[in-house]
């Protein structure tokens, strides 16, 4: 908020408490709309959404006379701007609408990088215009923001009877207030983290395609991220993007390929077909450094010997890896890479596989799996 005073002036006289003026101004502006809707409402059917922001201008002009805002004051700015019409300096209404009978629909980008920097308290003007008369409603933008939802970019849900339904805004379920989000640099974060959060309370395994910083800056460039096919790349990228994967996510180890494979997708936008082939292909290892094994090894155990360079890579080099988000074991740990071989090796351990009908578990067969690690092309078999 600024720390200038916001005045408006009527016949040389302030006004001491601006925010409810406008309320009061909002409020009046709906009751004489719905009345011209019920006088007339065949004429705001058909409205289409550039109209309706025409009659809201129309509507909130005429109204200003009974409040301390000035007629010309009231700004039609539309277009590309947000919000399309402003009372003043400090104040705008938002105009939307559904040609269904609901109080819902699809809002404006969570990013606002549209936004009038000077504005500080916007409502939301709401057309429903389906149903046999044509309803408006006029609520503070906050209140009416349920959800979030993706097309080209994150926008907001809209609900104009959220406090009616007792139900929580977007901002109550992120736990921030609508006016610290809008300052925040990091609304995609802040949003990311809360379905990530939700997903994992319901046990889904889900993430947002647009949680990345990358993909909102692409949005805002107007260049959406193109998602690929992983074969589609080199085979050293992909040697890397596996190694990524295996750090961030151990349990792959496990065959548990879910969060890797969305990470693989939402992060780094790319699509791979056969994911289990990446660390499992090629059946059983019955050779390890040239030696026959005794007992074949389950093929993650010769696929890990193949990515264990990059792996090291991956420690070494800085990288743009989220480890709070996705291995926090690792986040602040001075040395990663003997943090992440005791989640490998805990992981290798467990590690139950058939053989000749037989299960066989991992850890019965002696293997040392951090000497393995550590130098994969130098670990003899112990005899």
């Amino acid at each position: 908020m600024k720390n200038e005073k916001k005045v408006i002036s009527i016949h040389k006289r302030e006004l001491r408490d601006e925010d409810s003026a406008f309320a009061d101004f909002m409020s009046k502006s709906e009751e004489y709309f719905n009345e011209c809707s019920r006088r007339d409402p065949k004429s705001y059917k058909d409205m289409s959404p550039s109209e309706l922001e025409v009659e809201t201008h129309r509507v909130l002009q005429e109204m200003s006379a009974f409040t301390p805002f000035k007629k010309d004051e009231i700004t039609l700015v539309s277009g590309h701007s947000f919000p399309d019409i402003m009372a003043g300096t400090y104040y705008g209404v938002e105009v939307k609408s559904t040609k269904e009978d609901k109080w819902t629909s699809l809002g404006s980008s969570i990013v606002e990088s549209t936004r009038n920097k000077s504005v500080e308290d916007i409502y939301m003007m709401f057309g429903k215009l389906g149903g046999d008369i044509p309803e408006f409603k006029f609520r503070p933008y906050q209140d009416c923001l349920s959800n979030i939802q993706v097309t080209h970019c994150p926008r907001y849900t809209i609900d104009m009877e959220i406090k009616e339904k007792n139900e929580e805004t977007i901002f109550e379920k992120i736990h921030m207030s609508y006016q610290d989000f809008q300052k925040s640099e990091d609304k995609i974060d802040l949003v990311r983290d809360y379905y990530i959060l939700q997903g994992r309370k319901e046990g889904k395994h889900e993430m947002p395609w647009w949680v990345g910083k990358k993909t909102i800056e692409s949005v805002d460039s107007t260049e959406s991220p193109s998602i690929r096919l992983l074969n589609s790349c080199d085979p050293k990228d992909i040697m890397k993007l596996k190694a990524e994967m295996l750090v961030l996510f151990p349990q792959i180890i496990l065959s548990d390929y879910s969060e890797a494979a969305l990470w693989l997708c939402t992060h780094r936008f790319l699509l791979c077909l056969n994911f289990r082939d990446l660390f499992s292909a090629g059946g059983q290892w019955k050779y390890l450094n040239n030696e026959k094994l005794d007992i074949p090894y389950p093929a993650v155990f010769g696929r890990l010997m193949e990515t264990m360079p990059f792996i090291k890579n991956v420690f070494e080099k800085d990288n743009d890896l989220d480890y709070q988000e996705f291995n926090p074991a690792l986040a602040n740990c001075p040395n990663k890479l003997e943090a992440w071989i005791n989640q490998a090796e805990e992981n290798l351990n467990n590690i139950s596989y058939k053989v000749d009908k037989n299960m066989i578990m991992f850890n019965s067969l002696g293997v040392d799996s951090r000497e393995f690690l550590l130098n994969p092309q130098k670990y003899k078999l112990k005899h």
